[in-house]
């Protein structure tokens, strides 16, 4: 499978608008440096796509159609390219926990065909199978163990750490090839929904051959510092996202 990561940043994106922190300054000196809400894609290997959170208008990254769209959860920084991509041409099953579920998407779907998913589920789709599992924020949250032809990924975000019942789970499926997880904010930050860098590393070294952090706050290191410190303390085991990565799995 192929893991696009269309967006990496948190609810804000980077630059914020007319915020002058460093890391918002750096983003506007090097367009690589942004970072558009969170949205991931996984491409199957016949070619087929899976979207996973929507934070952003979609359609200049994926102009295919999609296989279903499963959200973590409900905030609007996961959800705003929803009310876009609803008024596609095509019918779209989209999984999402029911816990503060946006009114307008459950309202007036247009072509998309909410469903509720909840821990423990199970879904199959071409060639993935996909399993949802509970997350720790501040609403009902969910990740997903995506797994292809005996390869797994993990989407972890939004959390502060794990529930014991999702690290047992995720155990038992591990080595997993690939962990995503929220790392919002820089070390040594204790926030109650989201991991700081640290936090997040710790997480994908105990489950996964390679950690991507994904979901970074413009209140993290600006984007080369960040990098450097990451790539200093665990070489290659762990990736920094960035806008437009492809992940080869």
């Amino acid at each position: 499978m192929i893991v696009y990561f269309i967006g990496t940043g948190g609810s804000e994106g980077i630059p914020a608008h007319l915020c002058t922190c460093p890391t918002c300054s750096e983003a506007r000196k090097f367009g690589f440096a942004q970072r558009r809400p969170s949205t991931l894609a996984i491409i199957t290997e016949t070619g087929k796509a899976v979207l996973f959170d929507v934070g952003t208008d979609i359609r200049d990254f994926l102009n295919v159609p999609l296989e279903a769209i499963f959200l973590t959860h409900w905030h609007h920084d996961h959800i705003y390219g929803l009310y876009k991509l609803r008024w596609m041409a095509l019918e779209t099953p989209l999984y999402a926990p029911e816990g503060h579920a946006d009114a307008l998407i459950l309202r007036e779907p247009k072509n998309l065909q909410p469903r509720t998913i909840k821990p423990g589920d199970t879904v199959e789709l071409d060639t993935l199978k996909i399993t949802a599992f509970r997350l720790n924020h501040q609403v009902e949250t969910l990740g997903y163990l995506i797994e292809e032809d005996g390869k797994r990924v993990a989407l972890i975000y939004d959390t502060k750490g794990l529930p014991e019942s999702t690290e047992d789970f995720l155990r038992r499926n591990s080595p997993l090839r690939l962990a995503i997880v929220d790392a919002t904010y820089p070390p040594g930050t204790d926030d109650p929904y989201h991991n700081n860098v640290d936090e997040a590393a710790e997480i994908g070294l105990e489950l996964a051959e390679r950690t991507v952090l994904s979901h970074i706050s413009h209140k993290n290191l600006p984007f080369l510092k960040l990098t450097e410190y990451v790539r200093r303390r665990w070489r290659n085991k762990v990736l920094v996202a960035y806008d437009g990565m492809v992940f080869y799995v």
